[in-house]
């Protein structure tokens, strides 16, 4: 997804076949709990946050402007127990989804026709773990493109979130972090447990390497060592702007947090430089949610 964010991502086969092997192995042993796990209660709007945080904010942010070639950021996290936006900062402005749109494919695919089966099952988890740009190209072709935005943002009552202006390039879909974690809210709160087990089993089980061969434990993975995680990760190119997205679920020790870290940059900067920024941001951000001592 270094190109274009929705052209078919390039990898020889015996690859491909070495992380599809590797997903089905884990979801394997993971199977059966998952919609358990991640169960939560967060179906309302969250509270607004207590104003706390604005210490860890700038030093997010700092990590992420040092960087120079032009970033924007927004971000979100919200205590799914307390119902609570724990931080934000430009969580209302849309960003650039790239990968994070293969959520609203998914969750989309199974109102149409429920929980995938067979070999269906497999693709459509590989395209969240691995982040599989031919599934995610074959569903949004034929599933009706930008209507599979469109539907989503009416069902879950998103607010920023716009389909690609180009019909066929579906991770210039543009989202806020606020709606990204409202997708979460939902996952978490209304959707049925076989359907939210499907979903969170692939986020879980998310390869260090994507099928494009990306390293994709930016953010989440990397800031929250043995912490459980679901994640669905984003980075590629839009509108001459490097787009790098770390998304997901997060439970420490007491409690469970979405958390939406959007950014962008101008084209010159390197994905090392880019990848670290949010890795950093997010560890900054780590010390308000107790994870710290997770």
């Amino acid at each position: 997804m270094l190109a274009r964010l929705n052209n078919p991502k390039l990898l020889v086969g015996t690859a491909v076949v070495i992380v599809v092997a590797g997903l089905l192995i884990a979801f394997a042993v993971n199977s059966g709990s998952a919609g358990d796990r991640w169960q939560a209660r967060c179906a309302s709007p969250p509270s607004a946050p207590a104003g706390r945080q604005a210490n860890l904010v700038a030093e997010a942010r700092k990590a992420l402007l040092d960087t120079g070639n032009e970033p924007r950021v927004g971000i979100e996290i919200v205590d799914l127990d307390a119902c609570a936006i724990e931080t934000r900062w430009k969580a209302d402005q849309p960003q650039p989804a790239a990968s994070v749109v293969k959520l609203l494919i998914a969750l989309d695919l199974i109102d149409r026709s429920g929980v995938p089966t067979g070999s269906e099952a497999t693709a459509v988890r590989t395209m969240l773990a691995a982040s599989d740009d031919h599934v995610a190209s074959r569903l949004w072709q034929q599933n009706g493109g930008p209507e599979i935005v469109r539907r989503q943002v009416a069902k879950l009552g998103l607010t920023h979130t716009t389909p690609p202006a180009d019909a066929g390039q579906w991770g210039s879909t543009r989202m806020s972090p606020t709606d990204v974690v409202a997708v979460y809210r939902y996952l978490t709160a209304k959707l049925p447990e076989a359907e939210r087990g499907f979903l969170t089993e692939a986020m879980e089980n998310a390869p260090r390497t994507a099928v494009d061969g990306f390293d994709q434990h930016f953010g989440i993975p990397h800031a929250f060592p043995g912490t459980a995680w679901a994640v669905k990760q984003g980075w590629g190119s839009s509108e001459g702007r490097r787009v790098l997205n770390t998304t997901g679920l997060v439970r420490t020790t007491s409690r469970t947090y979405a958390i939406a870290v959007m950014a962008s940059w101008n084209d010159a900067i390197d994905w090392p430089a880019a990848t670290s920024a949010v890795t950093t941001a997010l560890g900054a951000l780590k010390g308000s949610l107790g994870a710290g001592k997770a």
